[in-house]
């Protein structure tokens, strides 16, 4: 899964092996790379490969968390309830957020259509995990002549999101409210 970018920080990362120091925060990543900060990176890592360690990481967790959030919800779109690929792990509160984790409880499985309404603000949910199209952005759709089978859109969502079986792995209230902020 990694190959382009382990092909494009190749040698950054074989040069990372001969410190110590690197060694033991490169097999923490492998380990655990949502716990790892860059700025840890960035104190730890030689300037010339903390490009390519920082990489990694991302590589690494953005790979941990699809998984972690597909599998607490038993591989099912939260807003249609759809079983069918593509699926997407998604971050409630986006990655670009200073407060974004990759805690599963910062995600909620979605399929591509709802991926891509939700990032755009077309469909949401509450903290009592309530299913919500925004109005103004139909209002939008509608102005640009783009509101084609909007009903049948509605229809198929559910009234509340497909939560996972697991509680801690259950949308997080802070989460939900700074996403819809």
């Amino acid at each position: 899964d990694f190959l382009g970018t382990y092909a494009e920080t190749l040698e950054a990362l074989h040069d990372t092996g001969q410190v110590p120091a690197e060694v033991r925060l490169l097999t923490r990543i492998a380990s655990q790379p949502a716990e790892v900060p860059d700025r840890e990176i960035r104190s730890e890592v030689a300037r010339l490969r903390q490009w390519a360690v920082a990489e990694t990481r991302r590589a690494l967790r953005t790979l941990d968390f699809g998984e972690r959030v597909l599998n607490a919800y038993n591989h099912r779109c939260a807003i249609c309830g759809i079983q069918l690929r593509p699926l997407d792990g998604a971050h409630i509160l986006p990655v670009a957020e200073p407060d974004s984790t990759d805690e599963t409880a910062n995600g909620v499985a979605l399929c591509a259509l709802h991926h891509r309404a939700y990032d755009r603000s077309l469909v949401t949910f509450d903290t009592d995990f309530r299913v919500h199209i925004n109005e103004m952005r139909v209002q939008e759709l509608r102005a640009a002549g783009l509101a084609g089978k909007l009903r049948d859109f509605h229809s198929s969502l559910r009234d509340v999101i497909h939560l996972p079986p697991e509680k801690a792995n259950r949308p997080r209230r802070e989460f939900v409210e700074k996403a819809n902020t």
